[in-house]
């Protein structure tokens, strides 16, 4: 049965996109109008503390680059970071990435998840999204905490860090960066336009004047015409920023026992799946984005099974999901890596009439990709 916060979470998703009517429906957007307000007034209130020093900003010495977004869900931040991180460490730099650690179990001030070597905590004590970077990224340790400096410290006293990447830290006002990057979804630009509670923006458009380069998401799954929409947009507020274009590219269906071994596994070729059914499951911020890439590599989409972000699973979810799979008689279930390292162990070690497969992604940087380069080595030539 899915979590009361979780139902809330959905309850409201479906309210401030209009999919729920009535008196109750409607009270309730006008109370989330108002709190809207209260939250915008709240932020503009803290960043103009920041720009006048009455909040202090702190500097780290090494180089810093932030990773986020204006709204809240899925713009493919832990990929572009993974891809991000690979490239600065094959530069010759030593790279870590500070996360947050949403939803972790671990609740303390600094915590190693990974020093790039050996992975020191589970899927649950470091959260999804910091224990899949330091699974796929051997040799970029990754640190959780709420507090940037604080891990920023521990990454340059305990682990020589160079560069530092701070994922999901548009709003982290608490540290000085020397890059600021910010990823727009091309399919889901800013949400309804509205602010959190009613919408999904986290501050008002207008402080994306802060950003250094904008990095538009998934492009291939967007027209030419919405794509220069989105550049017209984005020049209103920062006419100064580069915009650079990626895809997320499929590259391989990997069995998710293989998977879960990480060690060169065996794949399984993209076109397995072309002119056959298949069932996607996700608890992802974008699932509709993620079931488009399995229809257009071919594969049928007889029903797909979405839970919230971040959603944990349970081994009598994953057996319900399976039935349904058998039921719908598919070839194979499909899912994100995301979604792969909360998947119950003994689920995945268990008989099963069908295989589960974790679509395998890389992001690659398109138009604009020759100047981001430039600012990253421009930032980073300095810890030469």
């Amino acid at each position: 049965m899915m979590r009361q916060r979780e139902a809330l979470q959905v309850y409201l998703y479906k309210l401030v996109h209009g999919e729920k009517h009535g008196l109750l429906a409607s009270v309730l957007l006008v109370v989330l109008r108002a709190m809207s307000f209260v939250y915008g007034l709240g932020v503009t209130i803290k960043l103009g503390m920041y720009r006048l020093g009455i909040l202090e900003s702190h500097k780290l010495p090494c180089k810093v680059i932030s990773l986020g977004n204006i709204t809240v869900g899925g713009t493919g931040k832990t990929p572009t970071a993974q891809r991000l991180a690979a490239i600065i460490r094959d530069m010759g730099y030593r790279v870590v990435i500070l996360n947050r650690g949403y939803r972790a179990d671990w609740k303390g001030e600094v915590g190693l998840v990974s020093d790039g070597r050996k992975i020191y905590m589970t899927v649950n004590e470091a959260g999804d999204e910091a224990y899949l970077l330091a699974k796929s990224l051997p040799g970029v340790p990754v640190i959780i905490g709420r507090n940037r400096y604080i891990t920023g410290s521990y990454a340059v006293d305990k682990l020589r860090a160079e560069v530092i990447i701070l994922d999901d830290a548009f709003q982290h006002w608490q540290l000085k960066r020397d890059l600021d990057i910010v990823l727009i979804d091309a399919l889901n630009v800013f949400g309804n336009n509205f602010l959190l509670p009613r919408g999904t923006l986290r501050e008002p458009l207008n402080n994306l004047n802060r950003a250094n380069a904008f990095l538009l998401t998934k492009v291939d799954q967007a027209t030419g015409n919405a794509r220069e929409t989105i550049r017209d947009t984005l020049a209103k507020y920062n006419n100064q920023a580069l915009v650079v274009e990626s895809t997320h590219t499929p590259r391989c269906f990997i069995e998710i026992e293989e998977w879960y071994k990480g060690v060169r596994p065996d794949t399984v070729p993209l076109d397995a799946i072309k002119d056959r059914s298949v069932l996607p499951f996700s608890a992802i911020g974008n699932p509709s984005s993620f079931e488009k890439t399995i229809t257009d590599l071919g594969g049928k989409v007889v029903e797909a099974v979405r839970y919230p972000d971040h959603h944990d699973y349970t081994m009598a979810e994953m057996q319900e999901i399976m039935q349904k799979a058998v039921d719908n008689n598919v070839c194979a279930l499909i899912t994100t890596d995301k979604d792969a390292v909360k998947i119950p162990s003994e689920f995945i070690h268990s008989e099963r009439p069908l295989p589960v497969y974790v679509l395998s992604i890389e992001v690659w940087f398109h138009d604009g990709y020759e100047e981001l380069m430039d600012m990253i080595k421009e930032v980073t030539g300095a810890c030469s």
